[in-house]
């Protein structure tokens, strides 16, 4: 919706470092066209598209970046993310991707859970779930001469593409940094059937010798979460994203004893 894309927006023009924005719309009627067509302060293109990764391809192509992310439009950066990134890749130079935690929150960006993760490896994608999420990512534009984004995929082609970055020999690295918020509406294309049917298309063409150990590496990931602290958080945790009733500055939020474990309040939007 559009009310998310401002302040996703929001989110990237306050990070004080250079920034190319790129919107891809795939046609929208909402009012988007009028928001952003014609400004200097992004990349905007309208048109339909044969879905999300089709439309990611097109941004990708259009970029000219050293380092690519990548949001959707209900999510946001949270403040010094861009500035970190781009010091971190500077201080790093044999790290090709890296990824950070997150905060989940509702569509009036209230807390819901926090989401700490680890070190990217290939084979708990698959026998969990892609816990280093898109909207923590961050790649150097080597990565898209040779990988690009599986069209012939709706909902999980961002797992297949870290899957191949990964089997290809690039290097990542999880910092215990929030980069970002992610909206949770209940609503989410990883909830959908649709995410279960592909997984499933998916894991049918991994090697049968995965398949076999697949309850080891379930287990592995559990034991490398309690390892590396995901399950817990400091008894005050502070952030600042942009809100629906403000786009010029940032809304504080102090969550009190937060936790891991998503509880959903729905939202009506309005």
């Amino acid at each position: 919706m559009l009310h998310h894309l401002m302040l996703c927006h929001a989110s990237m023009a306050d990070q004080c470092v250079d920034v190319e924005h790129i919107i891809m719309d795939g046609g929208s009627t909402d009012g988007t066209v009028e928001a952003f067509q014609g400004r200097e302060d992004v990349f905007f293109l309208s048109e339909r598209d044969n879905g999300m990764y089709h439309a990611l391809n097109k941004a990708i192509n259009a970029s000219h970046g050293e380092i690519i992310g990548h949001l959707n439009s209900d999510e946001q950066y949270l403040p010094g993310t861009l500035q970190y990134v781009l010091t971190f890749f500077a201080e790093n130079p044999n790290v090709d991707f890296v990824a950070g935690d997150f905060i989940v929150v509702d569509s009036d960006g209230e807390f819901v859970a926090f989401r700490k993760t680890f070190q990217p490896r290939w084979p708990y994608f698959f026998s969990n779930y892609l816990y280093t999420t898109t909207c923590t990512l961050f790649y150097r534009r080597k990565i898209f001469d040779v990988c690009r984004f599986d069209e012939s995929y709706r909902s999980i082609a961002d797992v297949i593409f870290l899957y191949d970055v990964l089997k290809k020999g690039f290097k990542g690295r999880h910092v215990k940094r929030y980069f970002s918020t992610f909206t949770y509406s209940g609503n989410n294309l990883s909830l959908s059937p649709i995410s279960a049917k592909e997984k499933k298309r998916f894991n049918s063409n991994l090697p049968l010798w995965y398949r076999f150990l697949k309850p080891v590496f379930v287990l592995l990931f559990f034991v490398e979460r309690i390892l590396n602290g995901t399950y817990w958080e400091q008894p005050v945790l502070q952030y600042s994203i942009f809100s629906r009733m403000d786009l010029s500055q940032r809304r504080q939020v102090t969550k009190v004893k937060p936790g891991f474990r998503l509880r959903f309040r729905p939202i009506t939007d309005r």
